[in-house]
C-alpha cells in the first residue's frame, strides 16, 4: 500500500501536504520530484526490495514513476526484459515497472499482473500518463480546472490543498457509493482499466480503456482443473512478499478455498455475533474519513477491525473479494437463475412464464437499488446484460463493474488506514476472464451456487464452508437501534451525517 501524488501549476509546498495527509497508507518512506511547474510525490509502504533507495518517486533519465501497488509478475517480467538487454540496480516491481514501460510503452498492460496505480511523468515530452488495474484494486483521483492539474490516491488529501465544493451525485444516491463522479465537483476518480495520457502544454487529456472483456474458449470437461491451477498460480504470485502475510479468514467458501492452497500463519476472523455497537460508534467518524466517500455496506467497521487485529502481525492480507462477482455467489442472484433454469428447460412454455416473469433486466435492477430511480439503475446494468447470453454472467459482470468498486473502496482504504496491503487473488485477470467465459450451469444450479468452487473443496474434503448459510461481513446496525426492519437507510443516513460534519 502505497501513495502517489502530482500536481501541475499548483503552489510550492502542495506536493508536500498531499503526500503528508496520506503518511497512513505509506508510513515507511516518501520523496517528492520537482520540475518546473511541475511536482511529483509518492510515499511508500515496504513490502518488496526493502533496502533499495530512492524508488519513491523513482527517477530513470527522463522519467519520473510514483507507483501504488504490486506487479506480482514482476519475477518473469525481470527475466523477459533483462533478455532484451536491460540491467537492473534494484530487486524492486516499481523497477521493472518503469523499464517495462520503456520497453513496451502503453502495451505494458497486456503484460502485467496486478494492482496497481500509478503515474509516469515524461520531462522530454512534457506528458504524464495515469493508469488504474483491471478491476480497480488500487484508487486514483483527479482534479483538473483551468490549467490546475492535480492526482492523488486518496480524494481527502485534495482538502489539504483546494477549496472544493459539494455536490449532488444521482449515481451515489442510487448505488450508495461513487464511481468515477465524486461528491467533490471538478473530482473524479480514474475508471479501471483505464489510463489518462496528459498533455502538459496542451492542457488536454485523453482517457483510454486498455482492457475490455472478451470470451474465451473454456474446456468444459476439465474447467475444474482449471480453475484450480489458476487459482494456485494467482496464490502464488500474490504470496511474494519480503514482509509477513495472512488470511482474512470468514469461514465462508472463498477464503476457506484460499486457504487449502496455502498453510497461512495467520488468520483473522470478525466475529459478528460479538456485541460492537459501542465500538462502532465510537469508531465511525473515523472510518467514513478514511473511506474518502460513504459506502452504504456494513462492511466498512468490519473490515477496519480485521485490518487493525491484522496490523498487528502483519503488513499484507490475502482476502476474497472478487468470487461472489465471478463464480454466482450473491443470494439475490437466485431468483433470475432460478428462472433461467426453468426457461431453459422448458422452452415450450416460455410464453407461461412470461406472463408472470419480470425480464431479467428489470428484475436485477429492482433487486439491487437502493432508492428509488428504478429506471437509472436499469439504464447502467441494460449494456452488460447486452454483452452475454445468459442472465447469470450479466448480473456478474454488472456487479463487477458497478457494484464491486465499493467493496475494493473499502478493503483498501480501511487496510491503508492501518499501514497494511490488502490482496485478492481472485482477482487476478486470468481468473476474471476464465470465470465470465464459464456458462451458467458451472455457478448456480438449483439453489447451489460458486458450484466450482464448491467442487475444490469436495476435492479436499473441506466440506465445512458447504454447510454454511452464505452471508456478507456486516453487522447487526438495525438490531442496536432497535429497528426490526431490514432497511439500510438509516445506516447510510448516519455515514452521510458523519461525512458533512467532516467537510463543513
Amino acid at each position: 500500500m502505497c501513495s502517489i501524488a502530482g500536481v501541475i501549476n499548483g503552489k510550492k509546498g502542495d506536493i508536500n501536504k498531499l503526500i503528508d495527509s496520506m503518511s497512513h497508507r505509506a508510513p515507511d518512506e516518501n520523496g517528492v520530484y520537482h520540475h518546473q511547474n511541475i511536482s511529483i510525490g509518492m510515499g511508500r509502504l515496504k513490502i518488496i526490495d526493502l533496502k533499495s533507495k530512492n524508488l519513491c518517486p523513482f527517477i530513470e533519465d527522463n522519467l519520473v514513476l510514483s507507483y501504488n501497488g504490486e506487479i506480482y509478475n514482476y519475477i518473469e517480467l525481470r527475466k523477459e526484459l533483462i533478455q532484451k538487454g536491460w540491467k537492473f540496480n534494484t530487486n524492486s516491481d516499481t523497477e521493472v515497472l518503469l523499464k517495462s514501460w520503456k520497453q513496451w510503452g502503453t502495451k505494458l498492460f497486456q503484460k502485467l499482473n496486478g494492482m496497481y496505480a500509478f503515474s509516469i511523468y515524461d520531462k522530454k515530452k512534457k506528458k504524464i500518463w495515469l493508469a488504474r488495474d483491471i478491476p480497480g484494486e488500487k484508487p486514483l483521483y483527479y482534479y483538473h480546472k483551468g490549467k490546475k492539474f492535480i492526482f492523488v490516491s486518496e480524494a481527502k488529501s485534495l482538502q489539504k490543498i483546494l477549496n472544493i465544493t459539494k455536490r449532488d451525485d444521482k449515481f451515489y444516491s442510487a448505488f450508495q457509493h461513487c464511481l468515477y463522479k465524486t461528491l467533490w465537483k471538478n473530482v473524479y476518480q480514474l475508471p479501471a482499466a483505464h489510463f489518462i495520457e496528459f498533455n502538459i502544454n496542451k492542457n488536454t487529456k485523453k482517457i483510454v480503456e486498455y482492457w475490455k472483456f472478451k470470451k474465451r474458449k473454456i474446456n468444459l470437461k476439465y474447467a475444474g482443473e482449471e480453475l484450480e491451477e489458476l487459482l494456485d498460480n494467482s496464490i502464488k504470485l500474490r504470496l511474494r512478499s519480503d514482509v509477513n502475510y495472512g488470511l482474512y479468514y470468514s469461514k465462508g467458501i472463498d477464503s476457506s478455498l484460499l486457504s487449502t492452497f496455502h498453510d497461512f500463519k495467520y488468520k483473522f476472523y470478525f466475529d459478528d455475533n460479538r456485541n460492537w455497537k459501542r465500538d462502532f460508534f465510537k469508531k465511525i467518524k473515523k472510518i467514513v474519513y478514511h473511506l474518502d466517500f460513504p459506502v452504504g455496506s456494513l462492511s466498512s467497521y468490519p473490515l477496519w477491525k480485521l485490518a487493525e487485529i491484522a496490523s498487528k502481525k502483519v503488513k499484507v492480507v490475502i482476502s476474497g473479494e472478487g468470487a461472489d462477482e465471478i463464480f454466482g455467489g450473491y443470494v439475490r442472484y437466485l431468483p433470475i437463475a432460478r428462472e433461467w433454469e426453468l426457461r431453459s428447460s422448458m422452452p415450450s412454455y416460455n410464453y407461461l412464464f412470461g406472463k408472470f416473469y419480470r425480464p431479467y433486466l428489470e428484475g436485477f435492477s429492482r433487486i439491487t437499488m437502493r432508492n428509488q430511480n428504478y429506471n437509472y439503475i436499469k439504464k447502467f446494468f441494460e449494456p452488460y446484460f447486452n454483452m452475454f447470453d445468459d442472465p447469470i454472467n450479466a448480473m456478474g459482470f454488472a456487479d463487477f463493474k458497478l457494484v464491486m468498486p465499493s467493496l475494493l473502496q473499502m478493503g483498501d482504504r480501511m487496510a491503508s488506514a492501518f499501514g497494511i496491503e490488502n490482496r485478492c487473488p481472485f482477482l487476478d485477470k486470468s481468473l476474471i476472464e476464465f470465470g465470465f467465459s464459464l456458462p451458467p450451469e458451472y455457478k448456480i444450479k438449483g439453489v447451489e451456487q460458486k458450484i466450482l468452487l464448491r467442487k475444490l473443496l469436495i476435492k479436499n474434503n473441506f466440506l465445512e464452508p458447504l454447510k454454511i448459510e452464505k452471508k456478507g461481513l456486516s453487522i447487526k446496525f438495525n438490531k442496536w437501534l432497535n429497528r426490526k426492519d431490514w432497511n439500510r437507510s438509516h445506516y447510510f443516513d448516519l455515514l452521510n451525517s458523519k461525512w458533512n460534519s467532516i467537510y463543513k
